[in-house]
């Protein structure tokens, strides 16, 4: 029943949803060229949005629907995307100390990865706010061992960035934000670039159904 009223979302809302997913990831590709990167990054995360809901046909948490979602990268992009440059940005993103503890009453913080600023200004301690991924894989590893740093990667580093710039002090082009979020915008990429042809066949599929596409 769930799976038959998901087709039914998708095959309802799934232009629609490719059109914006399709204007956002150009706008992102613009606004980076310009090194605007928190303006990029807000519109490539509405591309990985509308991607991670059509592929997940709308059901679910956000961090579940994000791991189906890269958990639907066929095999061979997963060793394209995760190259060493790749593996290098996750531990700058994952366990770099965060820039926010470098002064202030929390300078000295001995912790590192994304913070949560929406938790943190809510005065929460510094060190209950990190968002990290436990376990990442080398770039030497398995395919599925990068598979799952990267679901990891996107359901948590990722997902945090999208959050935090909606709370406290964020804005265009603050010197707090600016590494992170152009590390951040460098790992989201490739996984929506994966992602696209592979919405743009499940909205093809719930329209026209998938006998009429393999005749």
């Amino acid at each position: 029943m769930r799976e038959a009223a998901g087709a039914e979302r998708v095959a309802y809302w799934g232009n629609a949803y490719l059109a914006s997913t399709r204007q956002s990831y150009h706008c992102a590709l613009g606004f980076f060229s310009e090194r605007d990167f928190y303006t990029a990054y807000s519109y490539l995360f509405i591309s990985f949005n509308n991607l991670y809901c059509l592929l997940g046909r709308f059901d679910g948490g956000e961090p579940s629907k994000i791991r189906a979602a890269v958990n639907r990268i066929p095999r061979d992009k997963i060793d394209d995307i995760y190259t060493a440059r790749y593996a290098h940005l996750i531990e700058a993103l994952n366990d770099g100390i965060p820039v926010q503890f470098s002064a202030g009453p929390d300078s000295g913080v001995l912790s590192g990865g994304v913070i949560n600023m929406r938790d943190y200004f809510l005065g929460k301690d510094a060190t209950k706010c990190i968002a990290h991924v436990h376990q990442v894989a080398p770039a030497s590893g398995p395919a599925e061992e990068k598979r799952k740093t990267m679901e990891e990667v996107a359901a948590v580093l990722l997902y945090t960035v999208r959050n935090n710039q909606f709370h406290a002090f964020k804005a265009p082009n603050q010197p707090l934000d600016e590494r992170t979020l152009e590390n951040a915008y460098c790992l989201l990429l490739p996984i929506v670039t994966a992602l696209l042809p592979l919405a743009e066949r499940t909205v093809d599929e719930a329209v026209i159904g998938p006998s009429h596409l393999s005749s």
